[in-house]
């Protein structure tokens, strides 16, 4: 019997990209999110390509691993992530920062705001 391919939606695609940010922004590996999610990394992978479609029981445990609402992968105006390549990336490395240094640059960047 031959399998069916998946067919990527725009949900799974939006969804992939939310899991991906969220688990970054967390420090989490693909395996540690697996792990705390009950599947293997390389089912991550499939959620964060868009490959494989999320339940809606997992949809759940993800929210709750990332403390999100499952309104932030249905409504644009709640989704958790920026379009925007270097921004996201600018974010991400500073969500990897010691609390100490995050809130360095915090004050750097209300004194550029600030200074107009």
């Amino acid at each position: 019997m031959v399998g069916i391919k998946h067919r990527a939606c725009e949900f799974d695609i939006n969804a992939g990209r939310i899991i991906t940010m969220l688990r970054t922004r967390m420090g989490l590996s693909q395996q540690d999110l697996g792990k705390k999610l009950g599947v293997t990394f390389q089912q991550i992978q499939k959620y964060e390509s868009g490959k494989s479609s999320l339940t809606a029981a997992r949809l759940g445990d993800v929210c709750r691993v990332f403390e999100v609402s499952p309104a932030a992968f249905y409504d644009e105006a709640n989704r958790p992530y920026i379009s925007d390549g270097h921004m996201m990336k600018l974010i991400n490395t500073i969500y990897k920062l010691p609390n100490d240094r995050r809130n360095i640059i915090l004050q750097i960047a209300t004194a550029f705001h600030l200074a107009g």
